[in-house]
């Protein structure tokens, strides 16, 4: 009987250590345990990912440098522009920083980026999402502004205090997202060693009412996800018919397709396809925050919870995307910004680097060229100043050294103009007036 008992006692014992041992490994399994990233996803965000984000870093830092450096865009548009470069920046490094890296720490598990990722990972998530709303706010305020413009409405308060819509942008970006850093909080995980040494766990206070319902879910997801989105529609759409309305008017007035007249339908046309960006790579965005709205329990099953994952990673990765596609855009729409870059590339890259620049190419899209408006009786001509060398042309110089280029308008389009020159004659004896081009500044006098 002794034996017997013993045997039974050891076979308990045996058992009991055996299901100890076997929670203990589960337990490690579940909470400390490397899970190394699917080789798609690897792929995409590792990968792809952040070579895009690192063209979208070198593309708007170039761009923000050739910006800065004309002081006349600091009072324009292009302004929105300029801080909008800022903005592409910040997100798309920290793009870089907090989805590539952490794939990167898993899939060769080095405790160094892990520990490197834990320590700046808070901050990092606030900048990206901060600068992702300002974007997204700039957007809309050079969209609003284009509007009022292309429209004809009064509205100084928009041209003239630039830099105060870009410093509310920001005050509201930061006020929505700001709070996102006090959010969670990094904490030892349990004894797990190695890279799952630390781990995230929501702060108390975001957790607690109304806070979690009333500004995360509703106020900051209305503010920055759906307000931006509906109002860059709205008003892409109004100027896209706008336009429209325009250019079916040039055909009765041919004096109406002028230069001036295409650079401003060029730079219009540029922040529509920017807009347009904007809407496509924020339309997955805005998919997902409806389905988190209906049903978000839904999202975390075990069917849906992969393509979530995957609609989570395309959304960051679009986002970036879009901001990469800004300079193509800009060199493809807008004639001064491509001016400018092409200039700089020219005068400081290459020659920094004593490579030949593009021959003849910076003095010809950058020249002035001054013409004159003469009445002629039969109505106003236009006449190109510039020498023979720097404009080649088949017509013969006059006494002068003037060359004639071409009439311009209709004979309704000459009466107009005729009123228009005889008003300003009233005023003064002679006008000079600047007209931007696609390709030069026109100095245009009257004789």
């Amino acid at each position: 009987m002794s034996s017997s008992t013993e045997i039974a006692d050891t076979s308990e014992n045996v058992l009991s250590s055996s299901d100890g041992y076997s929670y203990e490994d589960e337990w490690w399994e579940m909470n400390c345990s490397i899970i190394p990233p699917e080789f798609n996803r690897l792929m995409l965000v590792g990968v792809v990912g952040a070579v895009i984000a690192f063209i979208s870093v070198c593309f708007n830092t170039f761009l923000f440098v050739v910006l800065c450096r004309n002081p006349r865009h600091r009072h324009s548009h292009l302004v929105y522009l300029m801080f909008l470069s800022v903005a592409d920046i910040f997100l798309s490094a920290a793009y870089i920083l907090l989805f590539p890296v952490n794939l990167y720490m898993d899939y060769f598990a080095s405790e160094l980026l892990a520990a490197a990722w834990w320590s700046y990972m808070r901050i990092m998530i606030t900048i990206s999402h901060v600068f992702i709303s300002t974007s997204a706010f700039l957007i809309c305020a050079a969209a609003f502004e284009r509007y009022i413009t292309i429209s004809k409405i009064a509205c100084q308060f928009a041209r003239h205090h630039r830099l105060i819509i870009i410093g509310a942008c920001i005050f509201i970006a930061i006020i929505a997202k700001g709070p996102m850093y006090f959010e969670f909080e990094v904490v030892p995980n349990a004894n797990c060693t190695g890279v799952t040494s630390l781990t995230a766990i929501p702060s108390e206070f975001s957790e607690s009412e109304p806070y979690k319902t009333a500004y995360k879910f509703w106020f900051r997801n209305l503010l920055t996800v759906a307000l931006p989105f509906i109002m860059c529609f709205y008003l892409n759409f109004a100027i896209m018919h706008r336009l429209r309305i325009q250019h079916l008017g040039a055909k009765l007035f041919r004096f109406a397709t002028s230069e001036h007249r295409q650079n401003i339908r060029a730079a219009t046309l540029m922040l529509v396809a920017v807009t347009c960006s904007y809407l496509a790579s924020n339309l997955l965005n805005v998919v997902v925050y409806t389905w988190e709205l209906v049903d978000k329990e839904s999202l975390l099953s075990e069917n849906i919870r992969p393509l979530y994952t995957l609609s989570s990673d395309l959304v960051s990765l679009l986002t970036v995307v879009a901001s990469a596609c800004r300079l193509p855009i800009y060199l493809v729409c807008n004639a001064r910004i491509r001016c400018e870059i092409l200039d700089y590339v020219d005068n400081c890259v290459l020659t920094h680097l004593h490579i030949k620049p593009y021959s003849g190419l910076g003095s010809k899209r950058c020249r002035a060229t001054t013409v004159r408006y003469c009445d002629t009786g039969s109505g106003y001509m236009v006449y190109d100043t510039k020498q023979e060398e720097v404009i080649p042309s088949p017509v013969a110089p006059n006494k002068k050294g003037e060359r004639r280029v071409r009439s311009v308008g209709t004979g309704l389009d000459r009466v107009v103009l005729s009123v228009a020159m005889g008003s300003i004659k009233a005023s003064q004896s002679t006008t000079h007036l600047t007209i931007p081009l696609n390709n030069n500044a026109m100095i245009i006098q009257e004789e």
